[in-house]
């Protein structure tokens, strides 16, 4: 059976605990004990194991793990019940999402049949490759001649890879929090007929333009009344199913700046901005058929200009939805709604976690039309499939800002809004190292050597694979066979 998070906290309490009796009955230090016993020292395990028995004497264990990565202890009463445990990995699988990728030769056949998108191999590979010398090592020790010397694995900082989306994540968040004026906001999301999904997957550079379109009667009735308001907003491609279901996220404050640096309040109409909203989105598809649009499958039947803009204008009708939400104090909700997803994949490690390699899997969602929980049961194929069409071309900007928040003004204004709101301007988040996330995590100092307790250095680098490598090794990486010189 594996034992659960709690389950080794008990354990590894119990564990440490006989060892530092061990050492004060030996007169010796506790890291040594510590480092003998994990390293299997005969004397010292046999000690070990006579110490337990007497501070547990009603314990039924008799085998013990020790887990280098969370630094933790488990114990078992029987050798089968330890070598399953360790053969299935336990209840942590680390990186469940490069599991589901590789489990089966999954990318590997993607690869083979061709048609990918350049960013997918990149973005995928590099998901594959992080956390491994493919990318590159870090060389620390205490002093040249230390016998103990740790390798810290390069990142991949891919977009496709949730573990460094995590950090990107949270650090986004972390500054939104930090400067969005604390003033009302409103929530809106711009939709558009399921008709003219596929058209966006075929022809991603339309997407430039969504956020644009999406806040242009948002700035214009605000500048009729001669204000200024800050909008952010994100475009998602996914609906909760991981299907393609591109649509717009806005967030815009409820007053903004007059020429004289005083705020005023500010509201805005739904059918206007749902009407403006789809006029704008259909002047843009009847422009895009004289620059090449490239017609998806589901619509292969469009032949000619004038069955285009038939389509477009008659598209969707009442499907071109605005939805509104109620005022709320500060924007700090919708940031942590929109980070979330931004700056990794659709779907959380952790949804992925009960993964055991099969052919197919389940997830949970909640169905807006019914308002209650939902499963959906795809192929392992599928849901790669699904997952990989997310990822957005390179250099594109998933967030976009507007009003006073937009990059080229709000170094100016913003101070202006904290002013005429009565705030104090906030001080630069820090940005967290990778020390601070491991201590955070795994509750432990990485750069403590774990023989003499003494302050590990950056020695050395060893280089790894860039963009160009990764692609050209693509297929090695994805069995997991690409082996770094």
């Amino acid at each position: 059976m594996s034992h659960n998070l709690e389950h080794q906290k008990v354990h590894t309490r119990m564990v440490k605990e006989v060892l530092k009796a061990v050492a004060r009955a030996n007169n010796h230090p506790y890291q040594s004990v510590f480092t003998d016993f994990i390293a299997g020292h005969p004397s010292c395990t046999v000690c070990f194991w006579e110490t337990f028995h007497k501070m547990y004497p009603d314990s039924p264990y008799e085998y013990v793990t020790f887990c280098h990565t969370c630094r933790r202890f488990d114990l078992y009463e029987t050798e089968a019940e330890m070598k399953a445990d360790i053969e299935s990995g336990g209840d942590f699988q680390p990186r469940p999402l490069k599991r589901l990728f590789t489990a089966n030769q999954c990318w590997t056949s993607f690869l083979d049949a061709g048609g990918l998108r350049d960013i997918e191999v990149e973005a995928v590979t590099k998901m594959l490759a992080c956390g491994t010398r493919i990318l590159g090592v870090k060389v620390t020790s205490v002093n040249l001649s230390a016998p103990h010397v740790r390798y810290v694995t390069n990142s991949c900082g891919s977009r496709a890879c949730p573990s460094c989306g995590k950090k990107a994540t949270d650090l986004w968040i972390a500054t939104q929090l930090n400067r969005l004026p604390d003033c009302d906001w409103v929530h809106l999301v711009f939709t558009l007929p399921d008709t003219l999904w596929p058209v966006f997957e075929s022809n991603r550079w339309l997407l430039n333009d969504v956020c644009r379109l999406a806040v242009e009667n948002l700035l214009y009735a605000a500048r009729k009344r001669g204000l200024e308001p800050g909008i952010f907003c994100a475009i998602h491609t996914y609906g909760r199913r991981l299907n393609w279901h591109p649509h717009v996220h806005v967030s815009v404050t409820c007053g903004g700046l007059n020429k004289h640096g005083h705020w005023k309040k500010l509201s805005f109409l739904k059918d206007a901005m749902r009407s403006r909203w789809m006029w704008n989105m259909r002047q843009l598809l009847l422009k895009a058929w004289s620059e090449g649009l490239a017609m998806p499958e589901s619509l292969s039947h469009i032949t000619t200009e004038s069955q285009w803009r038939s389509l477009v204008l008659k598209a969707g009708g009442k499907y071109w939805h605005v939805y509104m939400s109620k005022k709320t104090a500060g924007g700090r909700n919708t940031a942590r709604y929109l980070g979330r997803y931004l700056k990794k994949p659709p779907i959380a490690a952790s949804r992925l976690a009960h993964y055991n390699g099969g052919a197919s899997l389940s997830f949970r969602y909640l169905d807006h039309k019914t308002g209650e929980t939902a499963t959906e049961t795809l192929t392992q194929r599928e849901l790669v499939a699904r997952l990989k069409q997310h990822i957005p071309e390179k250099f594109f900007k998933m967030v976009r800002y507007f009003g006073f928040l937009a990059n080229r003004v709000c170094g100016e204004k913003l101070p202006q809004v904290y002013r005429a709101l009565g705030m104090d301007k906030p001080e630069p988040v820090a940005k967290v190292c990778y020390a601070q996330m491991v201590k955070q995590f795994l509750s432990r100092d990485p750069f403590e050597c774990v023989l003499c307790g003494g302050r590990m250095v950056y020695r050395r680098a060893i280089a790894g694979l860039n963009v160009s490598g990764l692609k050209k090794n693509a297929r090695d990486i994805s069995l997991l066979r690409y082996m770094p010189a």
